[in-house]
């Protein structure tokens, strides 16, 4: 079958797809809620990719698939094809991307934020992130803007030119423990989307210089705002996965059934496609039954790898674009 007739014979169905070369390699793997109007747009004349995907189109001699049942099942399983295959033109999501975290040597008397790349549990971590770059720049505006300190204790007693600035507290000349307790507990809060006071002050600095018509300095502003944001959108997923929380959700599949799902962090603990009137107290009591068979059920860590973040992510943001949730 020509290619162009594979691509119009395709449901129109939740799956994964694979486009292959003329030898057979997996090149690419996506996903969709619509197989057959997704892969469509590869060959449309109005279709505008990337440089990458544009080159990738010329090579595709055979296009693959697997159908789910649910746009999620989609979802959860292009990210277990892509982790498995990591082929040539799929970049998200793959294991050898450099992962790195935010650490607050809490073990410190004055903690400092860091960039670094593993997690050793030996303070308090925010990640894993795949931008060391964005990392850096981050780490440079909260450092700023809670004053504190960067280095490393070979200014003790001399003071450092941030300190001459006003960007540092400078604990190695004024010991105040108490005040930078407070600077790096409001730091802590920040990273977990509490205390808004930075993104508020960047949001302020933005428009000021904007009035001024300083638009360069404006653009840097909205960068770090960017980066910060980034940052509070990683940390919803971290809070997710390690919170305690089982989600019982369906999803429909047609006008006769639906598929209801247990999940827990990055886990599809269980699911089952049932009528689409199915009782859902009769689905509860069916669940809770479940959970007392399987009491067994690991809690999350603590330490969270980025392979199981990177899923977590991809449930997490499927769920948070959904409206009705029930918790247990």
């Amino acid at each position: 079958m020509k290619l162009k007739d594979k691509v119009q014979s395709l449901p129109e169905t939740p799956g994964v797809y694979f486009m292959k070369d003329k030898d057979k390699n997996i090149m690419y793997v996506g996903k969709s809620k619509a197989l057959k109007n997704r892969v469509s747009q590869y060959f449309l004349p109005s279709y505008n990719p990337s440089k990458k995907i544009t080159r990738m189109i010329k090579f595709i001699d055979d296009i693959e698939i697997i159908e789910t049942d649910t746009e999620l099942d989609a979802l959860v399983l292009e990210c277990k094809l892509i982790k498995k295959l990591q082929p040539m033109y799929n970049t998200l999501l793959k294991n050898d991307k450099k992962y790195t975290y935010l650490k607050i040597s809490t073990n410190e008397d004055y903690p400092c934020v860091e960039c670094v790349t593993e997690n050793n549990c030996d303070g308090l971590y925010f990640g894993p992130y795949t931008s060391i770059q964005k990392l850096e720049n981050i780490v440079e505006v909260l450092s700023k803007h809670f004053k504190l300190r960067t280095c490393k204790g070979s200014n003790k007693l001399k003071g450092c030119i941030n300190s001459d600035l006003g960007f540092c507290m400078a604990p190695c000349k004024i010991k105040n423990n108490k005040e930078y307790s407070y600077s790096i507990n409001k730091l802590i809060d920040t990273l977990n989307g509490v205390n808004l006071d930075l993104i508020n002050d960047l949001n302020k600095k933005i428009i000021e210089s904007v009035n001024k018509l300083d638009f360069e300095r404006a653009s840097k502003y909205k960068e770090n705002l960017d980066c910060i944001e980034l940052i509070l959108s990683r940390s919803e997923v971290i809070n997710y996965m390690k919170s305690e929380k089982v989600i019982i959700t369906s999803i429909d599949i047609d006008c006769t059934r639906k598929k209801v799902y247990i999940i827990k962090g990055k886990d599809i603990m269980y699911s089952k496609v049932v009528k689409k009137d199915f009782n859902d107290k009769s689905l509860k009591e069916h669940f809770y039954k479940y959970f007392e068979e399987n009491s067994y059920i690991e809690k999350n860590k603590n330490c969270i790898e980025k392979e199981d973040l990177d899923m977590a992510s991809t449930i997490y943001n499927y769920l948070k674009s959904k409206s009705k949730l029930d918790f247990i």
